[in-house]
C-alpha cells in the first residue's frame, strides 16, 4: 500500500506556507551551487535530516533531479563509493578516498552553530569547507502538528548547559507570527521557556526598530502555551496503551514515519504469491491523518482496537457480497466499478493495520508482565494507600 505525507488540507491554518518555505530554501541552495560550480550536485544527508526532508519533498527525491542533484544519500558508516563520474561537488560532507579534486559544501540546518564550528577547526577540515545554513525549522507532519524535531534539546540543555536550542524554539515561534500576525496571548511555565518569550521579545523589538513590525497581519492564532519538559518529566515514561502509542514504543515513529519489515506491508494474497526469499529490509510507511483509517483508530485503546478493525473487515466483506447476491442493472455495476478503487484502498490499508496490530498484541504480554514486575517491587516502598 502507497503511503504518502500529510495533505494538511484540514489544518485549521495554512501549514503549507512552511513546506513551500521549506522547499524553497532548500532548492536556493541547489540552484546556487549549481549555477556558481557549474556542475552536477551529489547530496548527502544526516539520517536524522532526511526524514524531514521527506516531509517537504510531497513528490519523493526524484524532484531533486530537476536541481542538478545526480546522487542523494545517507550520512552513514557504510556509505560506500564517492560522487559518479561528471559530479565534483558534494554537498554536506562525506568521506573519500584517494586524491579526488571534490569540493564540499556543509549546510547546517537550521542553523549554523559556534560549537559546531569549533568542532570543525578542531578536526582540522574547517578550511577544506563552504559553510553555510538551511533554515529548515518548524516542518508540518500532521494537519495540527508542527515539529522542530530537536530530539537532543533536553540532554543538551540539562546535560551540557547548551542553550542554542531556545534561540531555535524562539526563531521558529517568531517565524510563525510573521506568517500568521502577532499571537496577543502568551503564556509559559518554567525557566527555559521563559528565555524563550524574552528572545522573541528581543526580536520583535529588533525588527520594529527596523521597520518590519508584524503588527499590521491579523493575528490567526489566539494563544500561545509554553511549558518546559520539567514541568511534566513522568508522562514519556508511562507505557502507552492506545495503537498509536504502542506503535511508537514497539517499532518506532520518527518524522510521521514507521520503518517496518516489508512483509508487514504485503496484502495476504500478496503473501502466498511470494517465494520464500531472503529478509528484504525496512519499508517506510507514512502514518497520518491522509490515511482514513489510522485517523480514526490512532487513539484506540488496544482492547477496542481488535473488535474495530473486525467490524471494518465485515462491512467491506458484506459491501461485496451484497453485490455479488444480486442480479444488477447496467447503472448499479457502473456505480459499483467506480467505487471498486475506494474498496481496495480501504482494504489495503485495514490489512496494513491488522498487520501492525498483531505486531503490538504480540509484545502486549510482555509489557504486561513487566509492569507487573514493577508494581511488585515498588509495593514495599509504599508510604500512603489510598483505601
Amino acid at each position: 500500500m502507497a503511503s504518502r505525507v500529510s495533505s494538511l488540507e484540514n489544518s485549521a491554518i495554512n501549514l503549507s506556507v512552511f513546506r513551500e518555505d521549506a522547499r524553497r530554501e532548500l532548492f536556493g541552495i541547489l540552484d546556487g551551487l549549481r549555477d556558481k560550480e557549474r556542475s552536477n550536485l551529489s547530496l548527502v544527508l544526516d539520517p536524522e535530516l532526511s526524514g524531514l526532508v521527506a516531509q517537504v519533498l510531497v513528490e519523493g527525491a526524484g524532484v531533486l533531479k530537476d536541481h542538478g542533484i545526480v546522487q542523494f544519500k545517507e550520512l552513514t558508516v557504510d556509505i560506500g563509493p564517492g560522487p559518479p563520474s561528471g559530479c565534483d561537488v558534494m554537498v554536506f560532507i562525506v568521506p573519500l578516498a584517494g586524491k579526488v579534486k571534490v569540493r564540499f559544501h556543509l549546510y547546517y540546518a537550521p542553523k549554523r552553530t559556534l560549537a559546531c564550528d569549533e568542532m570543525l577547526k578542531k578536526a582540522g577540515v574547517m578550511g577544506s569547507l563552504v559553510i553555510g545554513e538551511f533554515p529548515m525549522d518548524l516542518v508540518p507532519v500532521e494537519e495540527d502538528i508542527l515539529s522542530l524535531e530537536l530530539s537532543d534539546g533536553f540532554n543538551d540543555l540539562f546535560v551540557h548547559n547548551d542553550r542554542s536550542s531556545l534561540h531555535t524554539v524562539a526563531g521558529s515561534v517568531n517565524k510563525l507570527q510573521s506568517l500568521f500576525g502577532l499571537i496577543p496571548n502568551v503564556k509559559y511555565k518554567g525557566s527555559m521557556s521563559q528565555v524563550v518569550v524574552e528572545s522573541m521579545a528581543l526580536f520583535q523589538k529588533k525588527r520594529q526598530a527596523e521597520g518590519h513590525g508584524v503588527g499590521s497581519v491579523e493575528p490567526e492564532i489566539d494563544t500561545l502555551i509554553l511549558l518546559d519538559r520539567t514541568v511534566d518529566l513522568v508522562s514519556p515514561l508511562v507505557t502507552p496503551f492506545t495503537y498509536e502509542g504502542l506503535l511508537d514504543e514497539i517499532i518506532g515513529i520518527t518524522n510521521g514515519v514507521v520503518k517496518v519489515d516489508a512483509e508487514l506491508v504485503e496484502d495476504d494474497s500478496d503473501k502466498a504469491k511470494k517465494q520464500p526469499a531472503a529478509p528484504s529490509g525496512l519499508v517506510p510507511v507514512n502514518l497520518n491523518s491522509t490515511d482514513a483509517l489510522y485517523a480514526e483508530v490512532r487513539d484506540y485503546h488496544t482492547e477496542r482496537l481488535g473488535a474495530h478493525l473486525q467490524n471494518k473487515a465485515r462491512e467491506i466483506r458484506e459491501r461485496y457480497e451484497e453485490f455479488r447476491k444480486k442480479n444488477a442493472s447496467i447503472s448499479e455495476i457502473r456505480d459499483f466499478v467506480k467505487r471498486i478503487p475506494g474498496l481496495k484502498q480501504s482494504y489495503a490499508a485495514l490489512q496494513l493495520h491488522i498487520n501492525f496490530a498483531e505486531v503490538d498484541l504480540h509484545h502486549l504480554p510482555f509489557l504486561y508482565h513487566l509492569l507487573h514486575c514493577v508494581s511488585l517491587y515498588l509495593r514495599p516502598f509504599t508510604i500512603i494507600e489510598l483505601g
